[in-house]
């Protein structure tokens, strides 16, 4: 069973959103993006098409390995950014 974890676009900070680097996946046509510091990059997925915005989410594999698990997780909490993971 593989697990993810997913944030919301809105509680990242705006420093690392002016950073990012974005681009489309030549094979699966994801849209990805990567923050400075992140050691994964994650798949923006828009939820909902409203009126005045929509939610977008980021979603971000999440490693069995224990190591590269908690890299994530402190990157996450460094920047007091919530999160949550799904199995």
């Amino acid at each position: 069973m593989s697990a993810h974890a997913y944030i919301q676009w809105a509680d990242v900070p705006q420093a690392l959103i002016s950073s990012s680097q974005q681009h489309v996946d030549g094979i699966t046509q994801a849209k990805v993006v990567a923050f400075d510091g992140c050691p994964f990059a994650g798949e923006i997925e828009v939820l909902e098409a409203k009126p005045f915005g929509s939610a977008i989410q980021i979603e971000f594999a999440f490693p069995r390995n224990h190591g590269l698990r908690n890299s994530l997780i402190d990157w996450f909490m460094h920047h007091s950014i919530p999160f949550t993971v799904v199995m």
